[in-house]
C-alpha cells in the first residue's frame, strides 16, 4: 500500500512539474492581411498560433469573412486587421470578437497615413501602408506591444523576435534605396491598375498615375483613362504595370492605345501564393522594386 502511495505521489509530482514547465497556452492570433500574418509569426515565434484568414493571392478588398473565419475570430486572443478602411466589414467583425479577444486595426495607429481626395463625399486614407518600410517597422512595434500585453511573461521573447525582424526590414530598406537611386527622378512615374503604391511613392519620390482608386473594386473612370492615355503619350512614360490582384485587361488597354511597354506584374495588396516568388514580405518587396527599376530605367 505504501509503495502504491509512493508511486502515486511521484506521478502527481511529475504531472505538476510538466504543468509548470508548459507555461501559459499559446497566444491565438487571427489575421486579415497576409503581411500581418508574417509579422505575427515573426514577432510571436513559437509562442503564438497564427491563423491567416486571408490566403496569399486573395484580394483583401474583395474578401468577406465566412462562418469558419468568424469562428476563428471568436476563438482568437488577438485579431490583427490592416485598418484604414481596408476591411469594410470591420465594425461587424468587432461585434463578434470573443470576450477575451482584442481587435487591432494596425494601420489606424500609423503616425502619418496618406489622406486621399474625398470620394463620394467621404474622406479616405490609403490603406496600403505596408509598401513603406517605415510603416512596417511601426507595425512590428504595434504587434509586439499587443502580444506583450496579452502574454506579459513572454514579452522578452517578443521583443527579441521583433528586433531581429526589424533589423532585416532595415536591411531591405537600404537595399531598395540603393536600387531606386539608380533611377533618374524624371523616370519615377508609376502607372498601375489601382492606387496602391502611395506610400512607396512618398518614400522614393515617385508620381502615381492609377487607372482606378484605392480599392480594386472601384470602377475605372473613362475620363481618367483617357487622361492617362494622353499623359503617357505626351510624357513618354517608360512602362505601365499590372497587378496580381486586378484584372489585367485595364492595363492591356493602355498598352494597346499608347504602345507603352508592359513593365510586369506588381504585388499591391499582399503576399503572393506559393511558387509566385513573392511568398514573403522580403521577396514581394524585392520583386516590386526590381520590376519597377528594370522597366523604368533608361535604355
Amino acid at each position: 500500500m505504501s509503495a502504491f502511495r509512493g508511486s502515486a505521489a511521484l506521478a502527481a509530482s511529475a504531472i505538476l512539474a510538466l504543468s509548470a514547465s508548459a507555461g501559459p497556452p499559446s497566444l491565438r492570433v487571427a489575421t486579415l492581411n497576409t503581411v500581418l500574418t508574417e509579422i505575427a509569426r515573426e514577432v510571436g515565434g513559437r509562442e503564438v498560433e497564427v491563423v491567416g484568414l486571408v490566403a496569399p493571392g486573395v484580394d483583401p478588398h474583395a474578401f468577406n469573412p465566412s462562418p469558419a473565419d468568424i469562428a476563428s475570430v471568436v476563438d482568437a486572443d488577438v485579431v490583427l486587421a490592416s485598418g484604414l478602411n481596408m476591411e469594410t466589414y470591420l465594425d461587424r467583425l468587432a461585434a463578434v470578437v470573443g470576450p477575451r479577444g482584442r481587435l487591432v486595426a494596425v494601420g489606424d495607429g500609423l503616425a502619418s497615413p496618406i489622406a486621399m481626395p474625398p470620394a463620394a463625399g467621404r474622406a479616405e486614407r490609403d490603406p496600403h501602408w505596408w509598401h513603406s518600410i517605415a510603416n512596417m517597422l511601426a507595425a512590428v512595434e504595434r504587434v509586439r506591444v499587443e502580444f506583450a500585453r496579452a502574454r506579459p511573461g513572454q514579452s522578452g521573447v517578443f521583443a527579441a523576435n521583433a528586433a531581429d525582424y526589424s533589423a532585416r526590414l532595415r536591411e531591405l530598406g537600404s537595399w531598395a534605396g540603393g536600387e531606386i537611386a539608380m533611377l533618374p527622378a524624371e523616370r519615377r512615374v508609376l502607372v498601375t491598375s489601382h492606387d496602391a503604391f502611395g506610400y512607396f511613392a512618398r518614400d522614393y519620390g515617385f508620381r502615381i498615375l492609377a487607372i482606378s482608386g484605392l480599392s480594386t473594386e472601384s470602377e475605372a473612370d473613362a475620363r481618367n483613362v483617357a487622361r492617362l492615355i494622353d499623359l503617357i503619350r505626351r510624357e513618354r512614360v517608360g512602362a505601365v504595370f499590372a497587378e496580381s490582384s486586378v484584372d489585367p485587361r485595364l492595363v492591356e488597354n493602355l498598352v494597346r492605345e499608347t504602345g507603352v511597354r508592359l513593365g510586369g506584374t506588381l504585388y499591391a495588396d499582399g503576399l503572393g501564393p506559393r511558387g509566385s516568388g513573392a511568398e514573403t514580405y522580403d521577396s514581394m518587396y524585392r520583386h516590386n522594386v526590381l520590376a519597377i527599376v528594370g522597366a523604368l530605367a533608361p535604355r
